[in-house]
């Protein structure tokens, strides 16, 4: 089993990681697109990213903003894997042709609270995120 982050080691972290925000339970991190075709070309690269790694996010996706959720449920919180996945998502490999400067080619925004979108956000899939 992976060992749980502490707080401060967590907190050194989302430091390097921008637009992350969580505690020791979850890291999120919500992205926003031009159209909802830039957003679910950017979820089926993150899930490229997080296929390769056997670490999946927990994905729900509001029209053009996707929302990102990290946790590994098998240690009961945010572990190195997190922060690994984390990294690798905002380092570019997941986003195609987008500017590294602005990798989701779209804005990040402060995490925003589920349902919060018009009709609610939807989960894009049912597969539970695995450690």
């Amino acid at each position: 089993m992976a060992d749980l982050l502490n707080p401060d080691a967590l907190h050194h972290a989302l430091d390097q990681l921008d637009g992350w925000s969580g505690t020791t339970e979850r890291l999120s991190k919500t992205y926003r697109f031009a159209d909802a075709t830039a957003a679910e070309r950017f979820v089926e690269r993150v899930s490229t990213v997080a296929d390769a790694m056997n670490h999946h996010p927990e994905v729900t996706v509001d029209g053009s903003s996707v929302r990102l959720d990290l946790v590994t449920h098998s240690a009961g919180g945010v572990t190195q894997s997190d922060l690994d996945l984390a990294t690798r998502i905002d380092t570019g490999e997941s986003h195609g042709d987008a500017n590294l400067d602005n990798p989701a080619a779209g804005e990040t925004a402060d995490r925003v609270p589920e349902g919060s979108g018009p009709g609610g956000a939807q989960p894009l899939h049912d597969r539970t995120p695995e450690a």
